[in-house]
């Protein structure tokens, strides 16, 4: 059934495809000006959309090749613009020639042919987007000045005789440029989803076809001219739907590739830690404790897995069902493409945020963090800050007590804990919850920290897994992923600690945490007037 609807959807697309050709091409035949405006918008406005994808998907994309194909994308459209409003017949600029169109295109060309031949080297790299908006608004502007202000660009078309040598000439090196594109993809396929470089290896063979085709016309209204602008239309409608389409419809094809990667991995290290295990004499008791620490990551990476494939797919189903809602734009009133548009961004938010805490978890889980000694009631106050937005979302309050020993510990980790904390505390803990903040110091030299609020409680058969990794407890969950506590627990066991819950149903939930104190500091940096004074009056 699915694959009989798959045949339908794709025939429908032909035809669809075939009857719009049909149509330009009879534009073609009423006034060819039309024509080639409507090519060229068509491909501006493709270029458009590869940066916007590129640019607001910048902060989950490791490899930077979309991200400097997209920045490039909107120097060279800028020149496409110019060439369409120059070309012979539109009437925009004084003196207007065949000439100015045909130099906006060789300039345009260049800078496209030579983007995409370099482009490959930023694979893996980091890329300084500031060098590169000035790298290219400074290549922009001369070739700009060249051609309108100084006139010192080569002539490329000559009335009554047609292109000239320069022009041909830049047409080959252009396609030489497009060609070594196309091999360095092939010798960087390993970062690319299958699907979507084949159609980047169609779309860049479209090109130099299209390329080579514009080096036989003698009229600007010529067939070479009007078969070239039909291979220039196909190629940008594959580079559409190779990061367009699939970049919105499909988007873990390229803004969660490395995530699958990172998983297989993961996959790879588990099965050499136990082959490693197998290979190693050891006593009888160092084998007990490595086959239970091999057990306890394998549980760890099925329920990451399961993360992954559940928690990442739904949302993703979702995005798919709307984006093929809102393919069909001319049966959506404005405000309804609105609202599907917010709830992909929203889905697409919530992906980030889960994304974002399986990148703390193996940062945790890998990194070691550098110690120092922490004010712990300013990174309570700014944690409490930080989550204004959903203190009054719950209606809730938040209050820190007055004494607060100074602990050792690493800051940006201890802040994850907090924030953990003190929104689990405002989501379950009741209407207008009241979540309060504190510390204590015990016997064994070690500081307590809590929050505390006045919830429904949570069952003791229940408490024993909170801190299990990605574990959601029944009718306890609000939606989250099961990740937040597991983040909470391998924070605080890096850093010498330990976590735990006191709760009983009906009576509300006592969570705390606990760090080496910093008896150097004890009673010097936190005193409880100084501590008085970081907590506005309401809170104190």
């Amino acid at each position: 059934m699915e694959k009989r609807f798959v045949i339908a959807r794709d025939s429908e697309t032909i035809l669809a495809g075939s009857l719009l050709l049909i149509v330009i091409y009879l534009t073609s035949l009423y006034s060819y000006l039309l024509f080639h405006s409507v090519i060229e918008l068509f491909t501006i406005i493709v270029a458009a959309g590869i940066f916007v994808i590129a640019w607001n998907a910048r902060g989950y994309i490791n490899n930077n090749y979309l991200l400097f194909i997209g920045i490039a994308s909107v120097f060279v459209a800028l020149l496409d613009f110019f060439h369409t409003l120059a070309y012979e017949g539109m009437g925009v600029f004084s003196n207007q020639t065949a000439n100015l169109a045909t130099q906006l295109w060789v300039a345009a060309r260049y800078l496209q042919s030579i983007s995409w031949l370099i482009a490959p080297f930023f694979l893996g790299r980091k890329l300084k987007l500031h060098l590169q908006f000035a790298a290219y608004f400074l290549i922009t502007g001369i070739l700009l000045a060249s051609i309108f202000y100084w006139h010192n660009f080569p002539a490329a078309y000559v009335e009554g005789v047609g292109l000239t040598t320069f022009k041909k000439i830049s047409e080959y090196v252009t396609s030489f440029f497009f060609l070594g594109a196309i091999g360095f993809l092939l010798r960087k396929r390993q970062e690319f989803d299958p699907g979507v470089l084949r159609l980047l290896l169609i779309s860049l063979i479209l090109t130099i076809c299209s390329e080579i085709v514009f080096t036989f016309y003698v009229s600007v209204y010529g067939e070479a001219n009007l078969i070239g602008h039909f291979l220039r239309l196909a190629a940008f409608y594959f580079l559409y739907k190779a990061i367009i389409e699939t970049g919105l419809v499909k988007p873990y094809a390229i803004l969660l590739r490395d995530l699958k990667l990172s998983q297989d991995q993961l996959r790879e290290q588990a099965v050499t830690l136990q082959i490693r295990n197998e290979a190693l004499t050891r006593s009888e008791h160092q084998l007990r404790e490595d086959a239970a620490i091999l057990k306890t990551r394998n549980e760890e990476l099925d329920a990451y897995a399961h993360t992954v494939a559940h928690d990442l797919k739904n949302p993703l189903s979702v995005m798919i069902a709307t984006a093929d809602i809102i393919t069909d734009v001319g049966n959506l009133t404005r405000k309804e493409l609105k609202e599907f548009l917010q709830q992909i961004k929203s889905i697409a938010f919530e992906m980030n945020n889960i994304i974002d805490s399986l990148l703390l978890l193996s940062e945790v889980r890998k990194a070691d963090a550098p110690i120092e000694p922490i004010d712990m009631l300013r990174v309570a106050v700014a944690v409490r800050n930080r989550l204004n937005y959903m203190i009054k979302e719950y209606h809730g309050r938040v209050t820190l007590s007055d004494n607060w020993p100074t602990a050792i510990g690493y800051r940006p980790w201890i802040e994850e804990v907090w924030a953990n904390y003190i929104s689990n505390a405002l989501k379950y803990g009741g209407p207008s919850p009241h979540v309060e903040l504190g510390a204590s110091t015990q016997a064994d030299g070690m500081i307590r920290f809590w929050t505390r609020d006045h919830g429904p409680g949570i069952p003791a058969e229940e408490q024993t897994r909170l801190f299990t990794p990605f574990t959601q407890l029944g009718k306890f969950h609000k939606g989250g992923h099961g990740l937040g506590l597991s983040i909470v627990f391998h924070i605080v066991e890096k850093l010498g600690g330990q976590v735990g819950v006191e709760s009983e149903v009906g009576k509300g939930s006592l969570f705390y945490f606990t760090l080496p104190a910093d008896s150097y500091n004890e009673g010097t940096v936190n005193s409880p007037r100084r501590s008085t004074e970081l907590l506005p009056e309401t809170t104190r």
